[in-house]
């Protein structure tokens, strides 16, 4: 079955609903791609022109996908090549080769220096193996007996079939060194993404178009892999075509430019179809982008269910169908343009090669040059023509990887800069007060700030509330305590020392963070708990962590207990209800035990009850507690004081009972009784059997 056998229609009977639904459908692909094409009927000249132009290729834009501004970001390798020329190519040259063999030996520096001295020997031993050729074609024309003719060329033989097997030596421990050298180039640069990714301030993930270099910068950690692949394949071409040369210079310097002369029609038609490659790369990238979402939509076990509760699948298998199409009617013709400058490149190459060898022949006639020498030319030749042809291809390759690698450079080069400094200051093992002072803080790309002149004190063993609306700046002003961000303007302090000076991981051990939703990592349960302080491994202290927040029970309860994957999509994995998982992520709270807890909203999936007996199980572990909920009569059972947050600002603080006594009311007073109110109504109709009963707890 053809590509397009594949993604053609299932064939329909042409019933009246069937013609309905076909017009439909291509009333809404008329309204969703428009296809480009000239609109003028071209010339008998602008045809031929045409089927060797990739901008003759009908092209198809989708309209109803958003641009991505940082489309250019993946693409941009593509689309400069295409736009280079070959002279621009070649000045770059010795600056990729320089870096990609500096790259390797920081790997490995012997391999490298192996890998060099094999490419030189391998082009001496090409040499000297074409000279003997030389020695071969004498004995075999000369006008003794046939016997004789191969005595006299044995030890020419000899010689050739040594230095050829000295040549594939080198080339089997050159593969040998790439192999072993491409791998760890590879892991290094990934290793070095993740390092600086989980290393940078959080603050590098509200910047805008961080994923998008990031994303560019795994493709570029694998550049070096085809540099280093695109470098062996240009040394071992110049060996190969340094050979060549000396041997024909050596037989007649007149046959040097030749060898240049059947080559240009060749490189003409490689770096032609490389940049028709790399054009049609670059419109189709919105094309496929859509596909691939529109798959993941398909296949993911996330949206599976929506899926079919919606009935998408022949909405989302129309689509694909119709925009693959697209992509493949593009292809074709852009396969067609290729091959026709290929095949225009290579009848012009074949003329220039006749008129090398009439050449040849017309020094040979002339006796310029001895037979046997006029044969080796033919060979070294041949070689030059084909080494020359790879190494055009590899220095493309190398130019585009060196582009990709240079957007891997940039990311590095700028996640560094957002590495925080060494700490200056040692983070006390505990504290007697934390201080918050005029703190305000801006996100990234924001026009006002989120939290404007902030100051509060927490006390040691202290439970202090954060309460507000949402967009209040709560969260912010959590993150801010537990070192997430650091303050624009404004200081925090412990004990008072700035913890901008201190060692931010130091600090971070300190405090237990407990956000809201939680990661889900693909780890076993036990593991899940044990990420909450992975420098430690211990068993009892995991499960007394997992029965403080009530998921013991549940755990021991799954197909593997606390060894259970929890990842559906992994072999044996499962998944567990919102309200489990929240469980999971309180117990891992539990079982860092910082000497600062923040709980952002951690029991949002719990019922009222079991949040109160949440942070009154987290206050009997020790330490002190912020507690951001919007649950206020679980702030007037545990919080020792108050701060209220409006519009960035803190608003009011106090004990529950002041904040209720304040005869001009205020939000937390306003709160506080509306929800009080809304319970007690719900209660009554519950009660009455009306439609407000009480729901039964989230998560149990």
């Amino acid at each position: 079955m053809t590509v397009a056998e594949a993604l053609a229609p299932e064939p329909e009977s042409e019933t009246p609903q069937t013609q309905t639904q076909t017009q439909n459908e291509n009333q809404n692909e008329n309204q969703t791609e428009t296809q480009t094409e000239p609109q003028t009927q071209p010339s008998r000249l602008g045809r031929i022109r045409a089927l060797f132009s990739a901008d003759a290729v009908p092209r198809h834009e989708i309209d109803d996908l958003a641009a991505d501004p940082y489309v250019a970001t993946w693409t941009r390798g593509y689309a400069e090549v295409a736009a280079a020329s070959f002279w621009s190519n070649a000045r770059r040259m010795p600056d990729l080769l320089r870096l990609t063999l500096r790259t390797a030996a920081g790997q490995s520096r012997w391999r490298v220096v192996t890998l060099l001295v094999l490419q030189l020997l391998s082009g001496v031993f090409q040499a000297l193996g074409l000279l003997a050729t030389t020695g071969v074609l004498a004995a075999l024309f000369t006008g003794r007996p046939t016997p004789d003719r191969i005595s006299a060329a044995l030890p020419s033989l000899i010689l050739i079939a040594a230095f050829t097997a000295a040549t594939t030596l080198a080339s089997s421990i050159s593969s040998l060194m790439q192999s072993q050298l491409s791998p760890a180039m590879d892991a290094a640069a990934l290793a070095r993404i993740q390092e600086l990714c989980t290393g940078v301030e959080l603050v590098a993930f509200d910047q805008a178009g961080w994923f998008d270099t990031e994303n560019a910068a795994e493709r570029g950690a694998v550049s070096p892999h085809f540099m280093l692949q695109a470098t062996v394949r240009i040394l071992a071409g110049l060996a190969t075509v340094g050979s060549a040369i000396l041997v024909v210079g050596f037989v007649n310097p007149l046959l040097l430019p030749l060898i240049l002369v059947t080559i240009v029609p060749r490189w003409w038609a490689a770096v032609r179809v490389a940049r028709m490659d790399y054009k049609v790369f670059v419109r189709q990238a919105e094309g496929r982008r859509r596909v691939n979402q529109i798959a993941y939509i398909g296949q993911s076990i996330q949206q599976a269910a929506e899926v079919r509760a919606l009935s998408m699948s022949e909405y989302l298998a129309g689509r694909y169908r119709r925009i693959s199409r697209r992509i493949l009617a593009e292809n074709i013709a852009l396969q067609r343009a290729e091959t026709m400058s290929q095949i225009l490149g290579d009848t012009i190459a074949g003329i220039a090669v006749a008129g090398v060898y009439i050449v040849l022949g017309l020094l040979l006639w002339k006796s310029e040059i001895p037979l046997a020498a006029g044969g080796t030319a033919v060979i070294a030749i041949g070689r030059a023509q084909s080494s020359l042809m790879q190494m055009i291809t590899s220095v493309n390759s190398l130019f585009a990887e060196g582009l990709y690698f240079d957007g891997y450079l940039r990311f590095c080069e700028k996640a560094e800069s957002l590495v925080p400094s060494p700490g200056t200051v040692p983070v006390p093992d505990d504290f007697e007060a934390i201080t918050v002072e005029d703190v305000s803080f801006t996100y990234e790309g924001a026009e006002r700030p989120a939290l404007r002149d902030a100051s509060l004190t927490i006390t040691r063993g202290q439970v202090v509330a954060l309460v507000g609306e949402n967009g209040a700046a709560k969260t912010t002003l959590a993150k801010l305590l537990g070192r997430g961000y650091l303050p624009d303007t404004g200081t925090i302090r412990w004990d008072g020392a700035d913890t901008a000076l201190m060692e931010p991981n130091e600090l971070r051990a300190r405090i237990a963070y407990i956000g809201q939703d939680g990661a889900r990592f693909p780890f076993t349960a036990r593991e899940n708990i044990r990420v909450g302080d992975w420098t430690r491994t211990d068993d009892p202290a995991i499960e007394g962590a997992a029965a403080a927040a009530g998921a013991h029970e549940f755990i021991t309860g799954l197909p593997n207990g606390y060894a259970t994957l929890m990842d559906r999509s992994l072999s044996w994995g499962t998944n567990v209800s919102g309200g489990q998982h929240q469980r999971i992520n309180l117990a891992r709270g539990f079982y860092r035990q910082g000497t600062l807890v923040i709980a952002d909203e951690p029991t949002s999936n719990l019922d009222a009850a079991a949040e109160i007996d949440f942070y009154n199980r987290l206050r009997s572990y020790g330490g002190t507690i912020v507690m951001v909920t919007h649950r206020l009569n679980a702030v007037q059972a545990c919080a020792d004081h108050i701060y209220v947050l409006e519009h960035g600002r803190i608003s009011a603080h106090g004990t529950h009972e002041e904040l209720m006594a304040d005869p001009a009311g205020g939000w937390y007073r306003d709160s506080y009784l509306l929800q009080q109110n809304s319970f007690t109504t719900r209660a009554d109709s519950a009660a009455a059997g009306g439609p407000g009963r009480v729901s039964a707890p989230m998560g149990e």
